[in-house]
Parts: C-alpha cells; sequence; structure tokens
C-alpha cells in the first residue's frame, strides 16, 4: 500500500484544484470550464478508486468501519476527500515511523 500513498494525495489535490477552477470560469461564463469539469470528474474518479483500494487493504479498520468509510467516499465525493484526507487517513494507512 505504500507504493500510492502520494499518488492518491495528488490525484485528490488536482481534482480538487480543477473543480475550483472550473467553478471559477463557469461563474466568469467561459466555455473551457465544462472541460474543466469533465477533468475534475476524472481526476475525482481516480482518487476514489485509490483511496478506496487503501480501504481495502486496511488492516486498521473494521468491517464496519470499511463499509461505512467507502460509503462515505463514494456519495461525499469532494467533502469526504477533504475529510479523508485531514482526520481520517493516519488511521486507514497508519501513523508513518518517525525516525
Amino acid at each position: 500500500m505504500k507504493n500510492l500513498i502520494q499518488q492518491t494525495q495528488q490525484a485528490f489535490y488536482f481534482s480538487l484544484g480543477f473543480y475550483i477552477l472550473a467553478f471559477i470560469l463557469w461563474v466568469l461564463n467561459f466555455s473551457l470550464a465544462y472541460i474543466l469539469i469533465s477533468m475534475a470528474l476524472l481526476l475525482s474518479l481516480v482518487w476514489i478508486l485509490l483511496v478506496l483500494r487503501e480501504i481495502m487493504l486496511s488492516v486498521k479498520l473494521t468491517n464496519t468501519e470499511r463499509i461505512l468509510l467507502i460509503i462515505f467516499i463514494i456519495f461525499g465525493n469532494i467533502i469526504a476527500g477533504i475529510a479523508y484526507f485531514f482526520f481520517m487517513r493516519e488511521k486507514v494507512i497508519g501513523k508513518p515511523i518517525k525516525k
């Protein structure tokens, strides 16, 4: 699970950035906004799949926690991503070893 930790977080941040940029361009009535929304949705799919992989491979979670977290991530998308990366991820992947 250690090999995709950075990629999961990067995909989420790129998705969030595309959503924000697309929203700004949509408010300003640029046609490029719809393309950016599509790209943000694709990036959201990537980070959701990577997060689901992290959750399923985690040995720190009980089955009930795992199911609730999966439902939360799938239906919450960006808000769930913010909550996951800032509050829940350390429990899922385990705290990093400090030397």
